[in-house]
């Protein structure tokens, strides 16, 4: 657990997305906590949570892979990651969450709005599983610069010409071996 975790810090770095660190407020059925996102590379991301609880708490580190849809800003999330935390009469606790959902960083403002549901089977747990949707709002702490973004086009231009290129001589190829064949 702690080796992951310092893997994971250490692995931090800003990225491409519309935001590189964002902390906010998760909101739940019985529960409410903490969290902290951190972009890793353009669609992947770690997620630091705390929750708590009436008779129980528990810290998340979950790293999650995000897919882009409908305009800009949208994204499915899903990641898997583990867990530690402590429950008033069984004492210590962890096991293994899953975590998906939608987020959405709303455009001009520094905020994004999520809703997840995070499965978390528990080892030494009064509940051997749970099946909890929240809703977060974090604030953007670092955004992406103009800068990053027109470096990042050009990138995909660069990597879009070089597609090309590569079709282009797989035709040529094609073609020589179909002359080849056919002579």
């Amino acid at each position: 657990m702690k080796l992951s975790f310092i893997l994971m810090l250490i692995c931090f770095q800003l990225s491409a997305q519309k935001y590189g660190i964002a902390v906010g407020l998760r909101i739940g059925d019985a529960r409410y906590g903490l969290s902290v996102k951190q972009r890793i590379l353009p669609r992947f991301s770690a997620e630091a949570i705390t929750d708590l609880e009436s008779d129980a708490y528990n810290f998340a580190v979950i790293p999650k892979y995000h897919l882009p849809i409908t305009g800009q800003g949208f994204n499915l999330f899903f990641g898997a990651g583990i867990h530690v935390g402590g429950l008033k009469e069984y004492g210590s606790t962890y096991g293994y969450d899953l975590m998906g959902g939608i987020e959405w960083k709303i455009p001009a403002v520094p905020l994004v709005i999520s809703a997840d549901i995070k499965p978390a089977y528990h080892i030494n747990h009064k509940d051997w599983f749970e099946f909890p949707a929240t809703v977060s709002i974090h604030y953007a702490i670092t955004r992406e610069t103009k800068a990053k973004r027109k470096k990042d086009r050009i990138k995909r231009k660069r990597r879009k010409e070089r597609r090309d290129r590569r079709e282009e001589r797989r035709e040529k190829r094609q073609e020589w071996w179909d002359d080849f064949r056919n002579n």
